[in-house]
């Protein structure tokens, strides 16, 4: 039987990373149910291991805890101390671009638009696998059309066809928002966040000559730039994972589009063929029946009793 581990609340957990009171880098330590046994995790499986949180949400899970972290550096900004700080390591990089000014890349309705992905690649998926089997019972049946007639699969190829191309341009589309969010997030700069990141607090208070009792700034809150840090890193992995997981369905579906537009393209001519072959049959027949002769200078047909009367009489 698989061992049951106590974790810890996740708001517990994540308040606890926007307060810096826990490090993100550094491994959690969970007990079982009988708190005999402890273990150690990484902070990205001990998000995975809640029962509602798993590999198609965990990206919509990683930025939100982003979100909460831009606007935990938000609140650090209206805060005296931190402001001259801010500005001092700003200064010391001579960066005229106050980097601290982070803005989300990703638009407000982002999931609720690309959640509809595995929809569109499923019911496309779907459709083309019913075609095929379609196909392959109706191979198995002699069909004969007459002229004008359409073939009856004819009908639902064109259907599969239109649902595949829409769902591969709505995917697109998705696409590209994500290479921008990809690119956003690649061109931000760290620097001087990692610069926060081991200044403590003592450092704060030294630079705005405050005392110790100071505790309008938290206590680790090198931690808090630090645990921005890898949060921005696990969301800009977990998107390009996405982009390549997407790019994956778009070319499957590109495969089975183009499969069912070569099966339309065939399928109606494999229908006609014996009637082709049959109506070129007749054709040869008559053309036989009526082959053609020149006599004396003029056309007749050859064979038959006229054209054997034609030429004995034209001997008297």
């Amino acid at each position: 039987m698989e061992e049951e581990w106590l974790l810890i609340n996740f708001q517990e957990l994540v308040n606890s990373i926007l307060d810096g009171n826990r490090c993100i880098q550094e491994p959690i330590e969970i007990t079982n149910r009988r708190r005999d046994t402890s273990s150690k995790v990484s902070f990205l499986n001990h998000l995975l291991s809640y029962q509602n949180i798993h590999k198609d949400n965990i990206l919509e899970v990683l930025a939100g805890i982003y979100r909460k972290f831009l606007n935990r550096i938000d609140e650090l900004k209206e805060n005296r101390i931190t402001q001259v700080m801010m500005d001092r390591v700003n200064s010391e990089w001579y960066d005229p671009d106050y980097i601290f000014q982070v803005e989300n890349p990703m638009p407000y309705d982002f999931f609720d638009t690309n959640n509809k992905n595995n929809y569109y690649y499923n019911n496309s998926c779907k459709m083309c696998n019913e075609i095929e089997q379609l196909m392959k019972i109706e191979n198995n049946i002699p069909l004969r059309l007459n002229k004008g007639e359409s073939h009856p699969l004819e009908k639902h190829l064109h259907s599969s066809i239109d649902v595949c191309t829409e769902s591969i341009d709505y995917l697109e589309e998705n696409c590209k928002v994500i290479q921008s969010i990809i690119v956003t997030l690649k061109d931000t700069d760290l620097t001087q966040f990692i610069d926060l990141s081991i200044k403590h607090k003592s450092l704060y208070l030294k630079l705005s000559g405050k005392n110790d009792e100071e505790d309008s700034i938290p206590e680790n809150i090198h931690r808090i730039f630090s645990n921005y840090i890898h949060i921005h890193n696990l969301l800009l992995k977990q998107m390009i994972q996405y982009y390549h997981n997407l790019m994956h369905q778009i070319n499957e579906l590109k495969e089975k589009c183009q499969a069912m537009k070569n099966l339309k393209q065939n399928v109606t001519s494999i229908a006609y063929l014996e009637e082709e072959e049959e109506d070129d049959e007749e054709d040869e027949d008559d053309e036989e029946d009526e082959k053609l002769t020149i006599v004396d200078g003029e056309v007749q047909k050859e064979g038959g009793k006229d054209s054997v009367l034609n030429k004995l009489t034209s001997f008297f």
